[in-house]
């Protein structure tokens, strides 16, 4: 599907643009009114996270996190194959830990009902962007490394 495609991109473009937004806003109160937005800080915060996850992500379909060119440039093609192979096992597990661990956390702020200091709304939703991030990630490694094993398609 097209869609999945720019995912990442569609997403990173709305956060970026509420981040902007946010800040301005609270800029502006903050310089006119004399009143910053306490509320402002908290989104962007987790904005920020998701946006992160969503580059790091958008890095991963680009072959952006593979690494140490200057040593798998220098390596025969099957060794390079090997190499990314490699990089791909290893970024799949650790996104997969990364995911374990991060379900575990939302889990518990869902079940203990924490909420978020400024806003008062449900600390999972910020959170769901670890496992939600991790997810992405492993998607993407595998769709490379599953584009290696096919021919090494760029």
């Amino acid at each position: 599907m097209k869609i999945f495609e720019y995912v990442e991109e569609i997403l990173i473009t709305i956060g970026l643009v509420v981040m902007t937004t946010l800040a301005f806003g609270n800029v502006l109160s903050r310089y006119l009114f004399h009143a910053s937005w306490s509320f402002t800080e908290e989104i962007t915060t987790s904005l920020f996270v998701w946006v992160t996850f969503l580059g790091a992500s958008v890095a991963a379909k680009r072959k952006g996190h593979l690494g140490l060119s200057i040593i798998t440039d220098n390596l025969p093609p099957k060794g390079q194959k090997v190499a990314v192979l490699f990089s791909v096992a290893t970024a799949t597990v650790v996104f997969g830990i990364l995911l374990k661990y991060g379900l575990e956390m939302v889990i518990t702020q869902y079940k203990m009902n924490q909420t978020s200091p400024a806003i008062g709304w449900p600390e999972w939703i910020y959170g769901t962007a670890i496992p939600v991030g991790a997810i992405l990630m492993i998607v993407r490694f595998l769709e490379l490394g599953y584009n290696e094993l096919k021919g090494g398609q760029k």
